[in-house]
């Protein structure tokens, strides 16, 4: 399962860089259920990717998940907490160092991992849009 993960993991990384919204929701169950940037609760895939995807992805570059911790509950459930990286676009064009951390549950359902739960969250300090 550990590998599994650590795939799946590597993929959506790919998938933020790419800025492949369908790519990306083939990762995640239906009846997601998140914790945003720009929304307290996103409750679907469909939020997710409207309110939180639409909006971060396009706006940054060079998203990397560090090394994460794996921990598995039981049979088919995995929890991945990550740090992350990334590079965001400020107001006047710029770049800056974006970093933060990730908590994800994933479940295995078909034969595939697809994430029920996920909370990315910048690390206290930065804003999630540099001025």
């Amino acid at each position: 399962m550990k590998v599994e993960a650590l795939e799946w993991l590597k993929e959506w990384e790919r998938l933020i860089n790419d800025v492949d919204f369908e790519g990306a929701r083939s990762l995640f169950a239906d009846s997601v259920v998140s914790f945003g940037t720009f929304a307290e609760v996103l409750y679907g895939l469909d939020q997710l990717e409207a309110m939180q995807w639409r909006k971060i992805w396009p706006t940054i570059r060079d998203f990397k998940f560090e090394e994460p911790k794996i921990l598995v509950f039981k049979p088919g459930i995995a929890t991945l907490a990550v740090l992350w990286h990334s590079r965001g676009k400020t107001k006047d064009g710029g770049w800056y160092r974006r970093k933060g951390r990730a908590t994800l549950v994933l479940k295995k359902a078909k034969g595939s991992l697809r994430c029920i739960h996920s909370h990315l969250s910048m690390e206290p300090g930065i804003p999630a849009l540099a001025e």
